[in-house]
């Protein structure tokens, strides 16, 4: 096996020193050697196919290597290099199954003297990469192996110097576009979330390996890997001020190092995770890398506003005040995004330097307000409602009429349209330039897509509050054209359950609980009647079965004239049908629970346990089943509040 040839190969002896360290039991030994080294061709530094052999053949070299026993490792080269002839070459180009050579499991176990005396044997193997595209350098970098990386760049800028440009082992990515430097960076970030005493020594000792690499070869802190990550950005998402610094110190081009700044920014790495000083270290070096802008337009302030982080806000806004009236490209302040994301700490604050709060709006017209209703931040619409000073927000339109409740009943915010419905300052009359209101715009839109129990939620929230329909007859919610096969699955579902509870309802009035008197029974008791008539469970069992046959047949009734598939006849079918239903299914329950309650009467624990069960399961029933069947429509308060806690639990269960 040889190392691939160029056109033109080339060879050159050069010597090195390389320190080898031994041990021997307690004892520790250091000596440095001088190597005569021939380099032929150094552009041929990968393996070919041929070379994927066995490193496991000789396991005792594998755990040599792996031990750090340099003397044992030497003596097995020797042995096995003449009983089979080959070359020391030959020996170590072996390969694990994973391409790792001994060089690769040398370095990752630590074991310095083991890597020395293979780089300088041969040199080209510190460049060798697994199949991950993995140097032994990542591999120590990676396990935190700090005296190893350091020996690996020693051999690199020693004995591969005239080929560092075009080899060069500090800038060598894996196959995730990482150098050694990622990976101590990355791992640095992994080891902060551990404890205890070891996770501190490897903390250590991987920024310790970064600041060598950084200190090295400056230019890796511009390279990204696959996720675009640089070394700078993932510096500052670590909250290693020193190595932030360093980059920015030692770097010379500052067209690059802008570069960095606009797209996976290390400010906004920073921000994220809230590391004051890495901005102080930033602004230390160079303020004006603040005001650079990102691919979307956005400033650091827009991030900080964005993420949260109120001591970030205030601290950019002492620093650039300037930055709360920079729009980004889809015209968006700092605030707009705070209030997207729900921080009503983070709108409090830049409030406060905004005269006219209306005059804040993106590129669609829209609010603060609109923003929060629109995202269902509930808690910043709660804000803005509580607020007397911001209620010209509550009904101000956008662009295309749309009022905060529109925006709100558009993208489905149940919890946000009940908070609007209950504010007597909302208009829930106004109509957008479409020709809808609030409602009108809920029923186009459920029409739309499939049927969800989030738009049925938001539908009745603007029904209780007894929204009207525009009245223009030029509202979108009119055309034919739209799907209702949700609706005619819910219809065709209810209809079948309201006919299998009519047909049920209907034999348990014929089979009642006892049975009925004969002709030969006692004189005194007429033929035909219900042996237990005069029981109450049994008067309780009538009434119940009877009104939930009439009410299940009443809401088929109702569901077959929504057959015809009109969106609206379809709505107030449901609207009426559904009450029917629910009392039908609560009555049918309580039927049950009689007869069975009437049947076990002679032994009391278990006509007990009975009623317990059929009461607990009752209300659970109407609890869960109130305010889908029952839709309170009326502007009466009183009302609204008797279904309000069953509906808010039901959304948050569908949240």
């Amino acid at each position: 096996m040889e190392w691939p040839r160029g056109d033109d190969p080339t060879e050159e002896t050069r010597t090195l020193p390389i320190r080898i360290s031994s041990r021997n039991g307690s004892t520790s030994e250091e000596e440095t050697r001088s190597f005569s080294i021939r380099i032929s061709n150094p552009k041929g530094c990968q393996w070919d196919d041929n070379h994927v052999t066995e490193i496991y053949r000789d396991q005792d070299l594998y755990r040599a290597a792996k031990n750090g026993n340099l003397e044992e490792f030497t003596r097995l080269l020797d042995r096995i290099s003449a009983a089979n002839h080959i070359n020391f070459h030959e020996i170590l180009s072996r390969l694990s199954p994973i391409g790792n050579g001994f060089i690769h499991v040398a370095a990752k176990h630590g074991k310095e003297n083991v890597v020395n005396f293979i780089a300088a044997r041969e040199p080209y193997m510190v460049l060798s990469k697994n199949f991950n595209g993995e140097t032994a350098l990542h591999l120590a970098a990676r396990s935190g192996q700090a005296s190893i990386v350091e020996a690996l760049v020693r051999v690199h800028q020693g004995l591969l110097l005239p080929y560092r440009d075009e080899n060069n082992l500090l800038r060598a990515k894996n196959k995730s576009g990482n150098t050694a430097l990622h990976e101590a960076l990355l791992n640095v970030l992994e080891s902060k979330k551990g404890k205890g005493a070891l996770h501190e020594a490897l903390l250590k000792s991987w920024i310790r390996i970064a600041e060598y690499l950084i200190q090295n070869d400056h230019e890796i802190s511009y390279y990204q890997n696959k996720d675009e990550e640089s070394a700078l950005y993932l510096a500052a998402k670590a909250s290693l001020k020193e190595c932030v610094s360093l980059i920015l110190q030692s770097s010379t081009d500052q067209e690059r190092v802008n570069e960095l700044f606009k797209k996976n920014s290390p400010i906004e790495a920073a921000i994220q995770g809230k590391h004051k000083d890495v901005l102080q270290a930033i602004f230390d070096i160079n303020p004006s890398f603040f005001t650079l802008r990102d691919g979307e337009g956005r400033n650091p302030l827009h991030y900080a506003a964005a993420s949260g982080y109120l001591e970030g806000v205030k601290w950019l806004c002492s620093q650039f005040s300037e930055m709360e009236t920079q729009r980004d490209k889809s015209g968006s302040f700092p605030i707009l995004l705070a209030s997207m994301e729900g921080h009503v700490d983070v709108i409090k604050f830049l409030l406060e330097d905004l005269p006219d709060p209306g005059e804040v709006l993106d590129r669609d017209g829209r609010s603060i307000l609109h923003l929060a209703a629109m995202q269902g931040r509930t808690n910043v619409v709660s804000f803005f409602l509580k607020n007397p000073d911001l209620k010209e927000l509550i009904n101000m339109i956008d662009e295309r009429g749309n009022t905060p409740l529109h925006l709100a009943t558009r993208h489905w915010r149940p919890l946000v349209v009940r908070d609007f419905t209950w504010d007597k300052r909302v208009d829930v009359s106004i109509i957008n330039d479409d020709g809808m209101t609030a409602l009108d715009v809920a029923e186009y839109y459920m029409q739309l897509k499939d049927f969800q129990n989030i738009q049925y939620f938001t539908w009745t929230a603007l029904m209780a509050a007894s929204t009207p329909r525009a009245l223009t007859g030029n509202t979108l919610g009119t055309t034919k054209t739209h799907r209702i096969d949700a609706f005619e699955r819910q219809v065709n579902f209810l209809l079948l359950l309201s006919i299998l509870i009519a047909t049920v309802t209907y034999a348990a009035g014929f089979t009642v609980p006892g049975g009925y008197n004969s002709s030969d029974d006692d004189h005194n008791n007429v033929p035909g009647l219900a042996t237990m008539l005069r029981q109450r469970a049994f008067q309780v069992f009538v009434l119940s079965d009877v009104l939930a046959m009439y009410s299940s047949l009443t809401a088929a009734v109702i569901l077959g004239w929504a057959l015809s598939f009109d969106f609206v006849l379809v709505v107030k079918a449901l609207h009426l049908a559904l009450p029917l239903f629910g009392g039908a299914l609560s009555m049918m329950c309580i039927a049950f629970t009689a007869g069975m309650y009437l049947i076990v009467d002679e032994i009391w624990w278990l006509r007990t346990a009975v009623l317990i069960m059929g009461m607990h399961f009752l209300i659970k029933l109407v609890l869960l089943g109130f305010p889908l069947c029952f839709p309170v429509s009326s502007p009466n308060m009183f009302l609204r509040y008797i279904s309000y806690y069953p509906f808010y639990f039901l959304i948050l269960l569908n949240s």
